[in-house]
Parts: structure tokens; sequence; C-alpha cells
């Protein structure tokens, strides 16, 4: 009887230990070993996740740097929780994601390091207001945007649904008006629009 005991105790303490050593295992997959940009970054496993229901300054182009910083800040080396499994057309986690409590997503665009994107699935009104809040207070993005007079306006005609890019002396140029809401940008350079998708206007073809 009393080896039985033992036995079951030994057992039992074994059971303990594997479980944790599971959960452990779990949630170090979940820690991230590098960020990418403003807005993607990479888990232990190798997946790429992205933050959704924003846009960040893309590699190379104004604010990237900064964007980067920030968003390494709140979740380098720390484990994370991704809410939403969805991908997007690069194969790329979408989610919401949590960090120490904290909301990643919304505190990007808080800071401004980050575009509140309604042209994507999510709607959160708290994160609207974060970043008509950042834009108002000329933060990150909406601060370096007016120090470098980013003059490339990208459109997206409504009838084709396709992305061009004006540049200034452009024939329609005067004409274009940028609206955030449906997905249209300012750019810096003819590089960074293009890396956006969008293609020169017919008109400013030179």
């Amino acid at each position: 009887m009393f080896v039985w005991g033992w036995v079951v105790a030994v057992l039992t303490v074994v059971l303990i230990a594997s479980n944790g050593y599971w959960v452990w295992r779990g949630r170090e997959r979940m820690r991230v070993t590098r960020v990418i940009d403003g807005d993607t970054f990479v888990i232990k496993t190798g997946e790429r996740v992205r933050l959704i229901g924003l846009d960040a300054p893309e590699t190379g182009s104004c604010g990237s740097g900064e964007a980067t910083k920030q968003l390494s800040g709140l979740i380098l080396n720390r484990i994370i929780k991704i809410d939403r499994g969805t991908r997007d057309g690069w194969g790329r986690r979408l989610g919401i994601v949590t960090a120490d409590g904290v909301d990643v997503n919304l505190e990007m665009v808080k800071s401004g390091w980050a575009r509140y994107d309604s042209f994507s699935d999510e709607k959160s009104a708290e994160m609207a207001e974060a970043g008509r809040a950042a834009e108002d207070q000329k933060l990150g993005i909406y601060l370096c945007e007016k120090e470098t007079a980013c003059g490339i306006l990208g459109n997206i005609d409504e009838s084709s649904g396709k992305k061009y890019y004006h540049v200034p002396g452009c024939p329609s140029y005067g004409r274009v008006k940028i609206d955030i809401e449906r997905g249209e940008k300012k750019f810096c350079t003819e590089s960074e629009a293009k890396r956006s998708g969008f293609i020169l206007a017919p008109d400013c073809v030179r």
C-alpha cells in the first residue's frame, strides 16, 4: 500500500511538472523576437504578425525608424497575446495585440507613429478617436509630415478603384483631395508611393 502511494505521488509530481513545461513552452512561442517596422513583427515560431486596424510608415519612409522604435519598446522580447486569427494577402497573421496588459494597437495610434486605418475590419471607436487626437496634436507621423512637407498625393480613383499618385506639376494636382478615410495618403517620395501600391497618374506621365 505504501509503495502504491509513493508511485502515485511521483506520477502526480511528474504530471504537474510536465504540464508546467508545456504551459511555459506555449507562452514562449508567443515571445516577440524581432520588430520589422511600426506595425509588423516576428514571434518565436518565426510567424509574422501585423497589428490590425492601423498603418505605420513603410521602411525607409518618413517616420519609419521612430515607429519601429516605438513598437519595439512595447513588445520586443515580451510575451504577447493575439486576439483574432485572420491573415492578410501576404500570409501574415492579423490581430489585436496585448503585452503586459497593454493594448499595443491602441498605444501605437495614440503615439501618432501609426495611423488609424478605417479601411481595415477593425472598427474600434477608441482607436479612431485616438487617431484624431494624435493628428490634432501633430504627434508622430503628423509632425513628420508637417516638417517634411510631403507633397506627393496618393489618390484612389472612385470609378476604377485604382491607386494613383500625383506629383507637383501634374495637370490635375491642384484638384486632388486626400481622404484618409478611404485609404488615401501623402508621400514624401515616389518610391514610397510605389511601395504602397500607387502608380503614377496617367496625366503625370513624363
